[in-house]
């Protein structure tokens, strides 16, 4: 087992684990009172490739507005500061961390999942009329980042752990919390608060397989939940313990059924392969 908590074992590695100075510098902005939207624009048009691919995909059929975006100031007018910060952090952080080659870890199929449940969270948090719906994206493209953040600084107990998981004939409970002493949840609360994130997103990372979080944050827990589940229905788990199974409790949560969920699963399919290519495969090549 670690013998580090999350929050050692974050406070140790700030550096390694940063966060692009981008998102730091937009952050800054975003928490003075004395910067404007025209701010942020320009910060970010200094990037010549972000600045691209942000229009790219503000223009996908990800959000299918009536009219074309052709500018930075266009797209802080339409999606709003915040929510144009959240797409800065999703178009950076895909391809920032390197695991080593040493470690059973697929960076491919685990941001497919990652990318996945965050349109599925998105499509859900859109069809609850939930305000801020980029927040709830950006909750799903993280919300297993503490299992790649475990391979980056624990690669012994992640390879142990890969080894139970594909061991038909073990049958531990909980294994990483056996393994390492905690759950990706819990590191990657730490991480997210290291990166200054607000509670409203760690929350329901940190409990979207228990649905634990403080009432103000069940909804976004629930919806991310669901998301990870049809994540994990169009392709396979990341991992062995990860869910497929529907809580009944989110269900509730939500108020919607079984059929319901079965009717996001389009509108995911329909935009995957376009996220895939922006926020993957273009960084990968």
């Amino acid at each position: 087992m670690a013998t580090m908590t999350p929050e050692e074992l974050i406070g140790d590695n700030l550096k390694l684990i940063s966060l692009p100075a981008i998102v730091a510098k937009i952050n800054q902005l975003l928490n003075d009172p004395n910067s404007s939207a025209a701010d942020i624009a320009h910060l970010i048009g200094q990037d010549p490739v972000l600045t691209a691919r942000l229009l790219k995909l503000v223009n996908s059929p990800f959000y299918s507005f009536p009219s074309q975006v052709d500018t930075l100031s266009m797209a802080v007018t339409i999606l709003g500061t915040r929510q144009l910060r959240d797409l800065v952090i999703a178009t950076t952080v895909v391809n920032h961390f390197k695991v080593s080659t040493e470690v059973h870890f697929d960076m491919e199929t685990f941001w497919c999942h990652s990318i996945s449940t965050g349109i599925a969270a998105r499509t859900i948090a859109l069809a609850q009329n939930i305000k801020n719906s980029e927040r709830l994206f950006v909750s799903g493209l993280l919300h297993d980042i503490g299992k790649m953040i475990m391979s980056l600084l624990l690669p012994r107990e992640t390879e142990s752990l890969y080894r139970v998981n594909v061991n038909p004939n073990l049958n531990i409970e909980n294994p990483e919390q056996q393994i390492f002493g905690f759950t990706h949840g819990h590191l990657a609360h730490e991480l997210l608060a290291s990166w200054h994130f607000p509670e409203s997103i760690s929350q329901p990372i940190l409990h979207h397989h228990d649905l634990k979080s403080e009432d103000e944050f069940k909804t976004d827990t629930a919806v991310l939940h669901v998301a990870n589940v049809i994540a994990n229905n169009i392709q396979a788990p990341i991992s062995q313990d990860d869910d497929t199974i529907l809580k009944v409790e989110a269900l509730k949560i939500l108020d919607i059924d079984a059929a319901v969920v079965e009717s996001y699963y389009e509108e995911v399919y329909n935009c995957l392969d376009d996220i895939l290519q922006l926020l993957y495969y273009d960084l990968a090549a």
